[in-house]
């Protein structure tokens, strides 16, 4: 079955640039998370950018949180750009997470 989402990684030294793309929900946020959670070791920056997305909820903005408190705790910078159609902007920003939509660490 083809996924209907899509991690990108490049890695340059110590920093992680990581790139999601499609649907950002509850239904791939196992695989997402698992993917993530073997590329973030020994970084001192991640770059996370969300764009082309066709559906996103709250587990995986709650997966962004958590990658940035990671970063808090464990010492590692974390930069987050988002780029959203305006639905699902309006959606985040009515769930209280506007916030993460401007946010750099």
């Amino acid at each position: 079955m083809a996924e209907n989402f899509n991690i990108d990684y490049k890695k340059n030294n110590h920093e992680l640039d990581i790139t999601f793309t499609g649907q950002l929900t509850i239904n791939t946020i196992k695989k997402v998370t698992e993917s993530v959670k073997s590329q973030i070791t020994d970084q001192s920056v991640v770059n996370i950018t969300v764009k082309d997305v066709d559906n996103i909820d709250l587990t995986f903005i709650q997966l962004l949180h958590s990658i940035k408190h990671s970063g808090k705790k464990k010492g590692f910078a974390v930069n987050l750009s988002m780029t959203l159609p305006d639905d699902l902007e309006s959606l985040i920003v009515n769930a209280g997470f506007g916030n993460l939509l401007k946010q750099n660490n």
